[in-house]
């Protein structure tokens, strides 16, 4: 033990016997430690105010009062700190009294000096061990506090992050309770450009931060994509490549995405990993649906092997859907069993869109006292509410940004013609002005056909004769293949589309070919030119005319 104290720390002995107490400071000195002499309790409480004391010694009775006296003092002063009491008789009484004031051992005269520095020699220890202990917890609790800051700052813009742009929607409803801080469970809702509204419930691998840092690549990803009027389909694949390159390998995000789409009228239903999407559907001969699981949950697959299976049913005007996580259904209740998928389905079919209201009220009831083993979200969606919003709201919102005019305008040249993607590129820009889905997929069929043929036909003068039989569309395919290495900056393909003030969209496709010699007025209606103008084309578009000499193509959709 010897140096253990700092050279600021004492032992105090309190002993009017001179010869007894020099002899027990000398001792202590040859241990190693500092030591303080006092013959009376007065100077022992002005020692005790000046220097750090860790250990007293003190003979029970003194010129101006008792042991007792001394510990009196030091609990008005709230100071802890050891004493052991020299006596020099076993007086019972007197131990008993000093004992119920805090007295930690007493020594009998005459004193034993290396039983009694065994004593102390514990003693000091102890103290050492409580001041570190002290400190420790001291710090510990500032560390404590500091964190719980920091969560709390973390989690405020977490989820401020997260649902920003989320709409309250009384067609939805919600109950959700996290089993930390940070929830890995997380609810969205958006409507595209073309007003069709998504809503998505995604469950990530674990809990707390871990869980719910996924969670934000998947929010912002989400929004992005929706409000850039992207398909279901494209931000699904998004959405699982982000997870995959993103998170650790044994990191995934389970997710279940809606698409309401008025203009088809349908429902989209993906499910990756998560439980049934449940039904009730009011004037069917089948109330009840489900929409299990036949995805992959969202990071697991590559995004080369990655498929997605998307459900699609009639937009209902009636009834109501539900989408949970798995948290509440495997969360034991008060009998240590789970909820249960089969309970849950029940008070869906029983309650209906006052399910989460019934969940909050009856949570206690269940659940009263146990800890949440996983973050739990439950969400219903009442179609006849949605309904009632879709043929209320403001369309000219929807519309508005086709108020006007614009045009676009792309070349592609060179070998690029032959695998340049730009089709979702011209998809995207017309979903962000406001296109329904179905106008923009029929404008993306008529180019990309329209766009084809300027390259077979145009550029590349090939015969589309030879595709009549499997030999020569084997042959057609091989000769259009070779020709890439062949292109040049002379070899071009342009397309220009503009909508006007008349509600049209004007397509016109051009190619650097020689097209037809000998026409010199519009070529339209000569149907041994359908090469060039195909029948699908037509039957898609207001109106087509092919272009004297042959190498341009204009339609006019609406």
């Amino acid at each position: 033990m010897s140096g253990h104290l700092a050279i600021n720390h004492f032992v105090l002995v309190v002993d009017n016997d001179a010869v007894v107490s020099q002899s027990i400071s000398d001792f202590i000195h040859s241990k190693g430690y500092s030591v303080i002499v006092s013959d009376n309790l007065e100077d022992a409480f002005f020692e005790i105010s000046l220097n750090k004391i860790d250990l007293i010694l003190v003979n029970y009775f003194q010129p101006d009062g008792t042991a007792i006296t001394l510990l009196e003092h030091l609990k008005s002063l709230n100071k802890e700190i050891p004493v052991i009491v020299i006596n020099d008789k076993k007086d019972p009484q007197a131990f008993l009294g000093c004992f119920e004031m805090g007295v930690l051992d007493f020594v009998v005269k005459p004193i034993n000096v290396e039983l009694f520095w065994y004593k102390a020699e514990c003693l000091l220890t102890r103290v050492q061990l409580q001041q570190k202990v002290k400190q420790q917890s001291s710090e510990l609790e500032k560390m404590l506090y500091e964190k719980a800051r920091e969560e709390q700052m973390a989690r405020h813009i977490f989820e401020h992050l997260v649902n920003i742009d989320n709409n309250h929607f009384d067609f939805i409803k919600t109950f959700c309770q996290a089993s930390a801080n940070f929830s890995g469970d997380i609810l969205l809702n958006g409507v595209s450009p073309n007003g069709n509204l998504f809503l998505m419930l995604a469950d990530s691998t674990g809990h707390g931060l871990s869980a719910a840092m996924p969670i934000m690549r998947v929010a912002s990803t989400f929004r992005a994509m929706v409000s850039k009027g992207f398909s279901l389909v494209t931000l699904i694949y998004e959405l699982n490549e982000k997870v995959y390159h993103e998170n650790p390998e044994d990191r995934f995000v389970a997710c279940i995405i809606l698409e309401a789409d008025f203009f088809r009228n349908k429902l989209y239903v993906w499910n990756g990993g998560m439980p049934p999407v449940y039904l009730h559907l009011e004037h069917e001969l089948s109330n009840d649906k489900a929409f299990n699981s036949t995805n992959m949950a969202l990071g697991i697959l590559p995004p080369n092997t990655f498929v997605a299976d998307i459900f699609s049913i009639d937009l209902p005007n009636h009834g109501y859907a539900c989408l949970f996580s798995d948290g509440l259904i495997e969360q034991h209740t008060l009998e240590e069993q789970p909820f249960g998928i089969g309970r849950l389905q029940s008070l869906f079919d029983e309650k209906l869109g006052d399910l989460t209201h019934y969940l909050t009220d009856s949570f206690e009831q269940y659940f009263q006292g146990k800890h949440i083993a996983d973050d739990i979200t439950v969400c219903t969606l009442d179609f006849e509410r949605l309904y009632q919003w879709h043929q209320t709201r403001d369309f000219k919102e929807l519309t508005s940004n086709l108020n006007g005019e614009f045009s676009w305008d792309i070349k592609i040249s060179g070998a690029m013609l032959l695998n340049a993607d730009y089709l979702s590129t011209l998809n995207q820009f017309l979903s962000v002005f406001g296109f329904a889905t179905n106008f923009c997929q029929r404008v993306f069929t008529v180019v990309a056909e329209l766009f084809s043929n300027a390259i077979d036909h145009g550029v590349l003068k090939l015969d589309s004769r030879l595709k009549n039989d499997p030999e020569g569309f084997e042959l057609y395919h091989s000769i259009r293949d070779n020709y890439s290495e062949r292109l040049s900056a002379d070899d071009w393909v342009k397309v220009s589309i503009t909508w006007n003030h008349m509600s049209e969209l004007v397509i016109t496709v051009a190619d650097s070919g020689k097209g037809f010699t000998g026409f010199n007025r519009s070529i339209s209606g000569y149907p041994e030119l359908s090469g060039r103008g195909l029948s699908l084309v037509k039957t898609l578009c207001k109106q087509y005319e092919l272009i004297s000499p042959g190498n341009i193509t204009r339609v006019v959709m609406e």
